[in-house]
């Protein structure tokens, strides 16, 4: 008798946990965000209401070949308002981004997002984001935004980018 099993191996293609070193992550343009990191955790905090628009974002300068496979997985609290995650990858080989979006919530226990890039949608003809890292080719670009009325409030406890691999097995 053959049993036909199906198992999912993931590869962590790269992950920043932020227990090392202080936050990499950026205000954009002029906008208000208060970055700090404290217990491996960093802390975005800021008011749309009084600044117009909250950014922070940062990017992963090494040279991660990404495919439609991946996802991009945060681990991250939000409160007050909900907060709009975006991105901007580049497939191994290629110097088009592809970009995706997702609205996160409110809640107040820790929430795990994942954004498949196959949901990804390309960007051509159009210098941004590269404008933001001049001299630079990064892989990867991470907004966390907001513009609602209201406070900024965000923890981010882990982002990675994984390609969850299936195969199967005859028993």
């Amino acid at each position: 008798m053959f049993f036909l099993c199906l198992f999912t191996i993931v590869s962590v293609l790269w992950q920043e946990d932020f227990t090392e070193g202080p936050a990499t992550m950026n205000q954009l343009y002029n906008y208000t965000v208060n970055i700090s990191h404290e217990d491996g955790k960093i802390f975005l905090k800021a008011d749309p209401e009084s600044e117009d628009f909250s950014a922070a974002w940062f990017y992963v300068d090494e040279d991660v070949a990404f495919t439609d496979e991946d996802v991009l997985e945060l681990i991250t609290r939000v409160k007050n308002s909900e907060v709009r995650l975006g991105y901007f990858y580049r497939k191994a080989g290629e110097n088009e981004y592809y970009t995706g979006v997702q609205i996160i919530f409110p809640d107040a226990e820790y929430q795990k997002v994942e954004l498949p890039f196959v949901e990804a949608r390309p960007l051509y003809g159009i210098e941004y984001p590269a404008t933001l890292t001049p001299g630079k080719n990064p892989c990867l670009y991470i907004f966390i935004s907001s513009d609602l009325p209201g406070s900024f409030d965000v923890e981010i406890d882990w982002i990675s980018v994984f390609r969850p691999e299936s195969f199967e097995e005859e028993k």
